[in-house]
């Protein structure tokens, strides 16, 4: 332990090289029959063999590096083969096709390093061999069977990964900001901004080619990698040409078959998206528009025509409707080209996809509290601020592209350049009926909103790579990118206000501060620009037998970030009017089943259905006293922030005989992150403006009333400089970043693992910007916390792996980490943030298996059984505010789960064209949210399990039908407080999704 310990504080290291083994099979590619006397050459080199009768060929003491090789036999087309990794030790296995034909192709080789065939395996588990970091690795074949959409979908089914909202991945109980994510290797920029990672529902499987979850860190990785650091591999150039083709369709139980999909007049997201019809228009953008009683309030005639021609301009829907849902709807295509290139050999992959989809429900619930802090009720609710149904629908459309053109200069050099584009809109309707804040009997709180987002994402990349010396194995890559993702939120609506369930009366709630009718507008815009250099070369050793054999590698990064996020807030002053909406006018009350009204009927409208309709025109009257109109309830919110990372890391990797590889290095990171926010002190709320400020400063009457004054419009309290501190942020910081790992293959097929590493973690731009951001639906407040600091982590990795056969894995993982100053979700009423806390620990095993069942009976070698288990613990430190919280000094961290299983049985009979596969995925409690107050209990989820299928048949050579069905037990995910009442936080019921889907490939 100690000289771990000297490893991880100092920079020396050493390295790695020896010989490994190629061997496989050559197969008929029209009968699947063996290829006998084939000619099997190693290009570049003088070594080769030939396939015995069944079609079987070894080739041994081949270097480390990747290779090529071509297979050649009277009466067939030479086949060429690149993509071939081999590596010290080792013996790669890999299947050869070849075509009985007469006229001989040219084919286009890829030799890169990280590019290798995953395709021949379910769960590529011969790759894993081959990678020096604790590697999970899901191939082409995996994903056509799981039948999950995007990665996001894909890696739930990996060892250890739980997937939150969707879209973000959690690594053995670490959230998403402990996880890199990377698209051939290069980092992407979040186009989400409550995350710092990508979402990875942006990386449909159409273009995917492999994904690989990297659980250990080492040097050349970025130093984010905690968890994992994932790295997405989309299609790349093609060995043949080819040609596929996909449709389908489908359905979710919750809002197909009736006419209960919540939608609005005007809702959908179009063809491509619709963000360009919602956009502020311009004049409103660059107006001030204030409100009565705002500073440069006037009502002169040409105030109320600009008021008027912002109310014509506007959509005036505020209110949902009720309608059938469309059936889901997907697309996909691709081909592949391989030709020359200014008469080089050069290869073109084109990939699309397109889908729409339909989900919702008519019965998720929402509760928040207020706990006692009395003695004999601690902890318990004393009041129930909200507790509503929540009826929901959601139409979203991703529309994906991918291009990838590679052109190889010579045998030891190509180029590849990559664009990536990919763009989801959601566009989301809610209405929600519940008990009233006030607790005034009779009355019901009335939510209603409307929310279209779209996130785009668009991809450049060009990177090279160089063999430069075959002899010494001196390899040359770079790469470069430049990303641009955005987020778009135009025209948000949003409405709250109470119902008289006796008169069917709509008004506004009493004392509010905040107008019962809002529109937002909120875009966000990053850019990207990454530069990646990597050498690699043997220093010591032949590359033969005779250890010891040692690797150097070294290289550097530049990544640079910008951001730029502006929100247009805007209420409706009612006007004298309209101040209420009374059932007469409309008809019956719109009740809702469990508050005691009766479903909504077609001829039942809300407050939010008429309140812009039937107004008197406000060019005819003062405005202060009758009409609608808009105005702004404060300045614009914007924040600017840029974030550049550099590093530089070196690494060694030795072959020190007996089996025994040794791999360590070091990472230094620089961290330069900067924001700068719009005034703290601008907010019509109260509560927001004084959460805003610090800690210390949110419980000094002081700083309270400094922020007031600043608001009411005192100049030298809008320009005290502890005001002004509160709109920046600022992280420099320079990391080093250790790393050692061995593996030791100390009998025939098996090998030891162990690592220990440093890492870190970075907040998000939206988590460090002093800046509100108000969920329309859920009612939530969200603000950025400036005080925010990088967490430091050190990282423990054991694992024990036995590869019995090719294609079967058996393996038990043990890992640890400490955590100092880790940055945690916190919850205080309607009030979110992150947080530092002091510090906190993660521990757990993973277990794993993998294989065909033919070891049982060659009949059942068509099925493949697969499972792999986590056992995850942790605990963090409490914040103290105030005093010690009831519930104790610690906590687990926030979204780690305590277990996550995961099972598969797959079937696949190339003879009969038949294919089945099963997936359960089960996720075990976690923490949701922690809790802010010493009072307050944290927030939890129960356990959730999934079941999905997919059934498919080959027809003819061409084309494959399928069928899959997702979520079988259509369990309800449940959030609550955990207090001995356990009141609900939130519920959600996703449905199950069924579809159906014809492939054609040529």
């Amino acid at each position: 332990m100690t000289a771990l310990v000297l490893l991880l504080t100092t920079p020396h290291i050493w390295a790695q090289s020896a010989n490994g083994g190629l061997r496989g099979t050559v197969l008929d590619a029209d009968f699947s029959v063996p290829v006998a006397g084939a000619t099997v050459v190693l290009e570049g080199s003088n070594m080769s063999a030939s396939t015995g009768e069944d079609g079987s060929f070894f080739i041994n003491n081949i270097p480390s590096g990747s290779y090529a090789v071509l297979v050649s036999k009277e009466g067939f087309i030479r086949e060429r083969r690149g993509d071939l990794v081999v590596t010290s030790g080792s013996v790669k296995e890999v299947d050869l096709e070849m075509t009985a034909e007469v006229v001989e192709l040219d084919e286009f080789v890829v030799n890169q390093e990280e590019i290798v065939d995953t395709s021949s395996s379910t769960m590529s588990v011969d790759i894993r061999k081959d990678l020096k970091s604790f590697t999970d690795v899901l191939g082409a074949q995996f994903i056509a069977q799981t039948g999950a959409s995007d990665a996001a979908k894909l890696l739930a089914k990996s060892t250890g990964v739980n997937v939150a909202d969707g879209k973000f991945v959690v690594v053995r109980g670490l959230s998403d900001r402990y996880n890199s994510v990377t698209l051939n290797g290069l980092r992407v920029p979040s186009s989400d901004p409550d995350r710092r990672a990508v979402a990875l529902d942006l990386f449909p499987s159409a273009v995917i080619q492999d994904v690989r979850t990297n659980k250990t860190f080492l040097p050349d990785m970025p130093g984010e990698a905690t968890g994992a650091g994932i790295d997405i591999k989309t299609k790349s150039v093609p060995d043949k040409d080819f040609y596929n083709f996909k449709t389908g369709t489908g359905f979710n139980t919750n809002v197909t078959g009736d006419d209960s999909f919540l939608s609005y007049k005007g809702g959908g997201t179009g063809l491509l998206g619709t963000v360009g019809e919602r956009a502020i228009p311009g004049f409103l953008k660059a107006a001030d528009l204030p409100g009565p009683g705002q500073d440069g309030y006037t009502d002169t005639p040409a105030d109320r025509a600009f008021r008027q021609r912002v109310n014509d301009t506007l959509s005036k829907e505020m209110g949902t409707q009720e309608k059938s849902a469309p059936v889901d709807f997907t697309l996909e295509a691709s081909m592949g080209i391989r030709g020359e290139f200014m008469g080089a050999p050069a290869g073109l992959t084109i990939a699309v996809d397109y889908s729409k989809k339909y989900t919702g429900n008519d019965d998720d619930r929402i509760g928040r509290y207020f706990f006692s802090e009395a003695a004999g009720d601690l902890g318990l609710v004393n009041q129930v601020r909200r507790n509503a149904v929540v009826h929901n629908g959601q139409e979203t459309m991703r529309a994906g592209m991918l291009v990838s053109l590679g052109i190889e200069l010579d045998t030891d050099s190509q180029i590849t350049a990559t664009y990536f584009f990919n763009r989801v809109a959601e566009d989301r309707a809610s209405l929600q009926f519940g008990v009233d804040p006030d607790q005034n009997a009779g009355v019901l709180d009335y939510r209603e909103s409307i929310l279209y987002t779209e996130r785009q994402l668009r991809v450049f990349q060009l990177e090279g790579e160089h063999l430069m010396d075959r002899e010494h194995d001196f390899k040359f890559n770079w790469a470069l990118s430049y990303n641009q993702s955005s987020q778009l939120e135009p025209d948000s609506r949003f409405v709250n206000a109470r119902v008289d369930e006796g008169t069917g009366n709509y008004f506004q709630p009493p004392l509010s501060a905040v107008p019962p009718f809002q529109r937002f507008w909120r875009e966000l815009q990053d850019e990207n620009y990454t530069a990646r250099m990597d050498i690699e070369t043997r220093i010591l050793g032949d590359g033969g037998d005779s250890a010891p054999n040692v690797k150097m590698k070294f290289g550097g990064l530049l990544d640079y970030s910008d951001r730029s996020y502006r929100a247009d807030s805007f209420a409706y002053s009612t006007g004298f009017d309209n101040p209420g909406f009374p059932a007469a006018a409309v008809g019956a009350f719109p009740g809702f089943p469990g508050f005691g009204g009766k479903p909504r009927a077609n001829n039942e409208q809300t407050w939010g259905d008429v309140f812009l309709y039937g107004n008197v025109p406000i060019t005819q009257v003062s405005t202060s006293t009758f009409g609608t109109f808009l105005f702004r309830t404060n300045d614009p919110e914007t924040y600017n922030a840029s974030q550049m990372i550099s590093a530089g890391y070196v690494m060694f990797d030795a072959d020190l005989g007996g089996g025994l590889n040794v791999t360590f290095g070091a990472r230094a990171e620089t961290t330069d992150l900067k924001t700068l926010a719009s005034p703290v002190y601008t907010y019509l709320d109260e509560p927001i403006r004084f959460a805003l400020l610090s800690a210390e400063q949110r419980n000094d009457i002081v700083y309270q009333q400094l922020i007031n004054d600043a608001f009411g419009g005192d100049v030298a309290a809008q320009n005290d400089p502890r005001l002004e501190a509160r709109r920046r942020a600022n992280i420099s910081e320079i990391s080093i970043l250790p790393s050692l790992s061995a593996s030791w293959d100390y009998a025939e097929s098996q090998r030891l693992r162990g690592a220990i590493s440093r890492t870190v973690a970075r907040p998000s731009f939206k988590e460090i910007s002093p800046v509100a951001f108000v969920n329309v639906e859920s009612g939530d407040i969200f603000v950025g916390n400036a005080d925010l600091q990088m967490s430091d982590i050190i990282n423990y990795d054991t694992r024990w792996e036995w590869f019995p056969e090719p294609g079967a894995m058996i393996g038990a993982s043990f890992f640890a980490k400490h955590i100092e100053n880790p940055i945690e979700f916190s919850q205080d009423g309607d009030i979110q943030r992150f947080i530092n806390v002091e510090s906190g620990r993660v521990y757990g095993m993973e277990l794993e298996f993998q294989r065909s069942l033919n070891f049982i009976t060659e009949e059942l070698g068509h099925f493949s059984v697969g499972a792999n288990y986590s056992y995850i613990q942790s605990s963090a430190t409490r914040p103290e505010v105030g005093r010690e919280s009831i519930y104790g000094p610690t906590r687990r961290l926030q979204g780690q789960p305590d277990y996550i299983f995961n099972a598969n049985l797959t079937y696949d009979n190339p003879d009969t064209g038949w294919s089945f596969g099963t997936f359960l995925n089960v996720v075990g409690p976690q923490l949701f949210a922690v809790a802010f107050n010493y009072q307050d209990p944290d927030i939890l989820q129960e356990p959730f399990t999934t079941l999905d299928m997919s059934i498919s048949k080959r027809i003819g050579k061409n084309a494959k039908l399928t069928f899959r069905a997702q979520n079988l037990l259509n369990e309800t995910m449940v959030r609550y407080y955990n207090n001995p009442q356990r009141p609900i936080h939130s519920t959600r019921s996703p449905g199950i999704n069924y579809s159906v889907s014809l492939g054609l490939s040529w």
